[in-house]
């Protein structure tokens, strides 16, 4: 199932207890519905756009991301 990004940040220095910094939360539609999302396999210096497809994992990763980018 793919979702669009709305809009996102990249998280370069992360709050106590979050880990892989840097790594990217994005807001996206997901059938009609907008979620907060951790994105997996976002590299440093990756070019994301709004409207990029992310895809739904189909279990969070050690991360706790529950997308990713491409299929």
């Amino acid at each position: 199932m793919a979702a669009e990004i709305l809009t996102y940040t990249i998280i370069r220095t992360p709050p106590e207890g979050f880990e892989g910094a840097p790594y990217c939360v994005a807001v996206i539609n997901n059938e009609g519905t907008a979620e907060t999302v951790r994105v997996s396999g976002y590299e440093d210096g990756q070019d994301i756009h709004i409207g990029d497809q992310v895809s739904k994992l189909d279990q969070p990763d050690q991360c706790g991301a529950t997308f990713r980018f491409g299929f």
